[in-house]
């Protein structure tokens, strides 16, 4: 059974709650391991009920909405998110250095109003760097949910000593912008 992991968004934020994912590998294909040897998470409280947060995340097309700045375009525009499923997402740069790249992501897991998981390839640094965002929720209330984000990435010393300075730093922002990216979904949501 073949399996693919994800990169998220960049964005730019320091000192974010971090917290380092077990050592755990992976099977990508037949006679692939990989291991997500760190990662990042972050817990934010949305007062929406927990369908109404899940219905608009697994709304891919809406990410450059929710996510402006980052995401510039979800490709194919009219993605329904089931497992199993392939969506490309464009990335803006978040420091100068690395230009804007694409992604593709792969639906690893999808229970309806519980979790939502998508994983692949970082294509943004000479060192292709695999990682993994799980999406969860919880009914705190009939009208609050919990939200937590959760990124996993195969960092090793490969991508340390092959990858630019800026490549490098724009992967610790990445793994660290959890909480900012969680805030964004929240933003969104309340708002709209």
């Amino acid at each position: 059974m073949k399996k693919f992991a994800y990169a998220l968004l960049l964005l730019p934020a320091m000192n974010m709650s971090q917290a380092w994912a077990e050592d755990r590998p992976v099977q990508v294909e037949e006679k692939t391991v990989l291991n997500y040897s760190t990662g990042g998470y972050a817990t934010v409280e949305i007062q929406k009920p927990v369908a109404h947060v899940f219905k608009s995340l697994t709304n891919v097309n809406i990410w450059p909405n929710i996510n402006k700045g980052v995401t510039l375009r979800i490709q194919p525009e009219d993605v329904k998110v089931q497992q199993g499923i392939k969506f490309k997402e464009t990335i803006a740069s978040p420091i100068p250095g690395i230009k804007n790249w694409t992604n593709e992501w792969h639906v690893l897991e999808y229970i309806p109003n519980k979790k939502f998981v998508i994983a692949g390839w970082e294509t943004y640094a000479q060192v292709p760097i695999h990682s993994k965002i799980s999406y969860e929720f919880a009914e705190k209330s009939q009208n609050t949910t919990e939200f937590k984000r959760t990124i996993e990435v195969t960092l090793d010393k490969k991508f340390i000593e092959g990858a630019s300075k800026q490549e490098v730093e724009a992967l610790y922002r990445f793994v660290g912008s959890q909480w900012e990216m969680a805030q964004h979904l929240k933003n969104y949501i309340e708002t709209h």
